[in-house]
């Protein structure tokens, strides 16, 4: 089989490899579509965060033998600890994740736990499926919020985890989504999935210009310094900012106005398998159109694009032929 690896930093090169064998417990999985997210655009511009040579993906779908299309759970642990036991598989301190630990989805089959297999309605098309990664990421961060159908909500970024907290706040009954993403293309789709309130900046939220703290629970799925100060400062009183964007490890936070603000801070990584489960019905609204499917010769050019600014593709897929 064909497979894309990451070889070093920026550095992608297509290699044959050997079809994975699978054991007992694993199924072999005809990789059809990979989503290209945050965590690669991560590994391709920083590869000292996971082992080389290593094949990256791990928002995928797929055929097994028997001709069913699946959705591959990308999260395993140990199965024995708390966290496993309790459906909490991320916070396992001996988690692997496909793409990372493990050998993802840019490779044409992989051989992968059954148990992490979910059926693919019908319904679903490969275009709409890809989004069940992202989407699934924004259920965890959306129930460690406590938000409510009366809650005011922010969304810093508009890629697939902003998206799929859109598709969250709506699914629930929100009335006063505000989205903030200066993509156009990404703007518009926020706003097809629910979205009250698109704009470009930041200092756009508030009628007030003196006091844009105005959010009851506030995402930043972006991960930038600046994102992550920003999300903060829109947060109310006694409000709730949940912090999904990796793209900074540090930050420099003001203890004392957080302390007297009544602020909280979380942070949300991964999900469970019972959020994968709802993420795949909250897909069926996403377009096709926001899908823009490559080969393995453009996903370089797609990454590298992307590290410059380029913002316009919304979710850019790996399809093996």
């Amino acid at each position: 089989m064909k497979a894309l690896v990451l070889d070093a930093q920026k550095k992608m090169v297509v290699r044959e490899m050997d079809d994975p064998i699978p054991l007992e417990n694993q199924t072999l999985v005809k990789v059809v579509a990979t989503g290209i997210g945050g965590s690669e655009y991560l590994g391709f511009n920083n590869p000292g965060i996971r082992p080389l040579p290593n094949v990256m993906g791990h928002g995928i779908v797929g055929i097994i033998a028997n001709g069913e299309r699946v959705a591959v759970f990308p999260l395993s642990g140990c199965g024995d600890c708390h966290y496993c036991s309790t459906q909490q598989t991320q916070l396992c301190d001996h988690w692997s994740l496909i793409g990372v630990q493990t050998q993802g989805g840019f490779a044409e089959k992989l051989a992968v736990p059954t148990a992490n297999l979910f059926p693919l309605p019908e319904s679903i098309s490969w275009e709409q499926a890809v989004f069940i990664e992202p989407f699934a990421n924004s259920v965890n961060a959306w129930e460690l919020s406590g938000a409510t159908p009366k809650s005011s909500i922010a969304i810093v970024g508009a890629g697939g985890l902003g998206l799929g907290l859109v598709a969250c706040a709506h699914a629930q009954g929100c009335s006063n989504i505000t989205v903030i993403e200066p993509s156009n293309n990404r703007r518009e789709a926020a706003r097809m999935l629910g979205a009250h309130n698109v704009v470009a900046d930041v200092k756009n939220t508030s009628a007030d210009n003196n006091n844009t703290a105005v959010f009851d629970v506030v995402f930043d799925t972006v991960g930038s310094v600046s994102a992550k100060h920003a999300s903060i400062d829109i947060t109310k009183k006694n409000g709730v900012c949940v912090f999904l964007g990796f793209d900074t490890p540090t930050l420099d936070v003001n203890i004392s106005e957080l302390i007297r603000h009544q602020k909280k801070l979380l942070g949300s990584f991964v999900f469970s398998q019972e959020q994968f489960k709802k993420a795949i019905a909250l897909v069926e609204n996403c377009r096709s159109e926001w899908v823009k499917n490559i080969t393995v010769d453009e996903v370089e050019p797609v990454l590298s694009d992307f590290l410059s600014g380029d913002f316009s593709v919304i979710k850019a897929v790996l399809r093996h032929s």
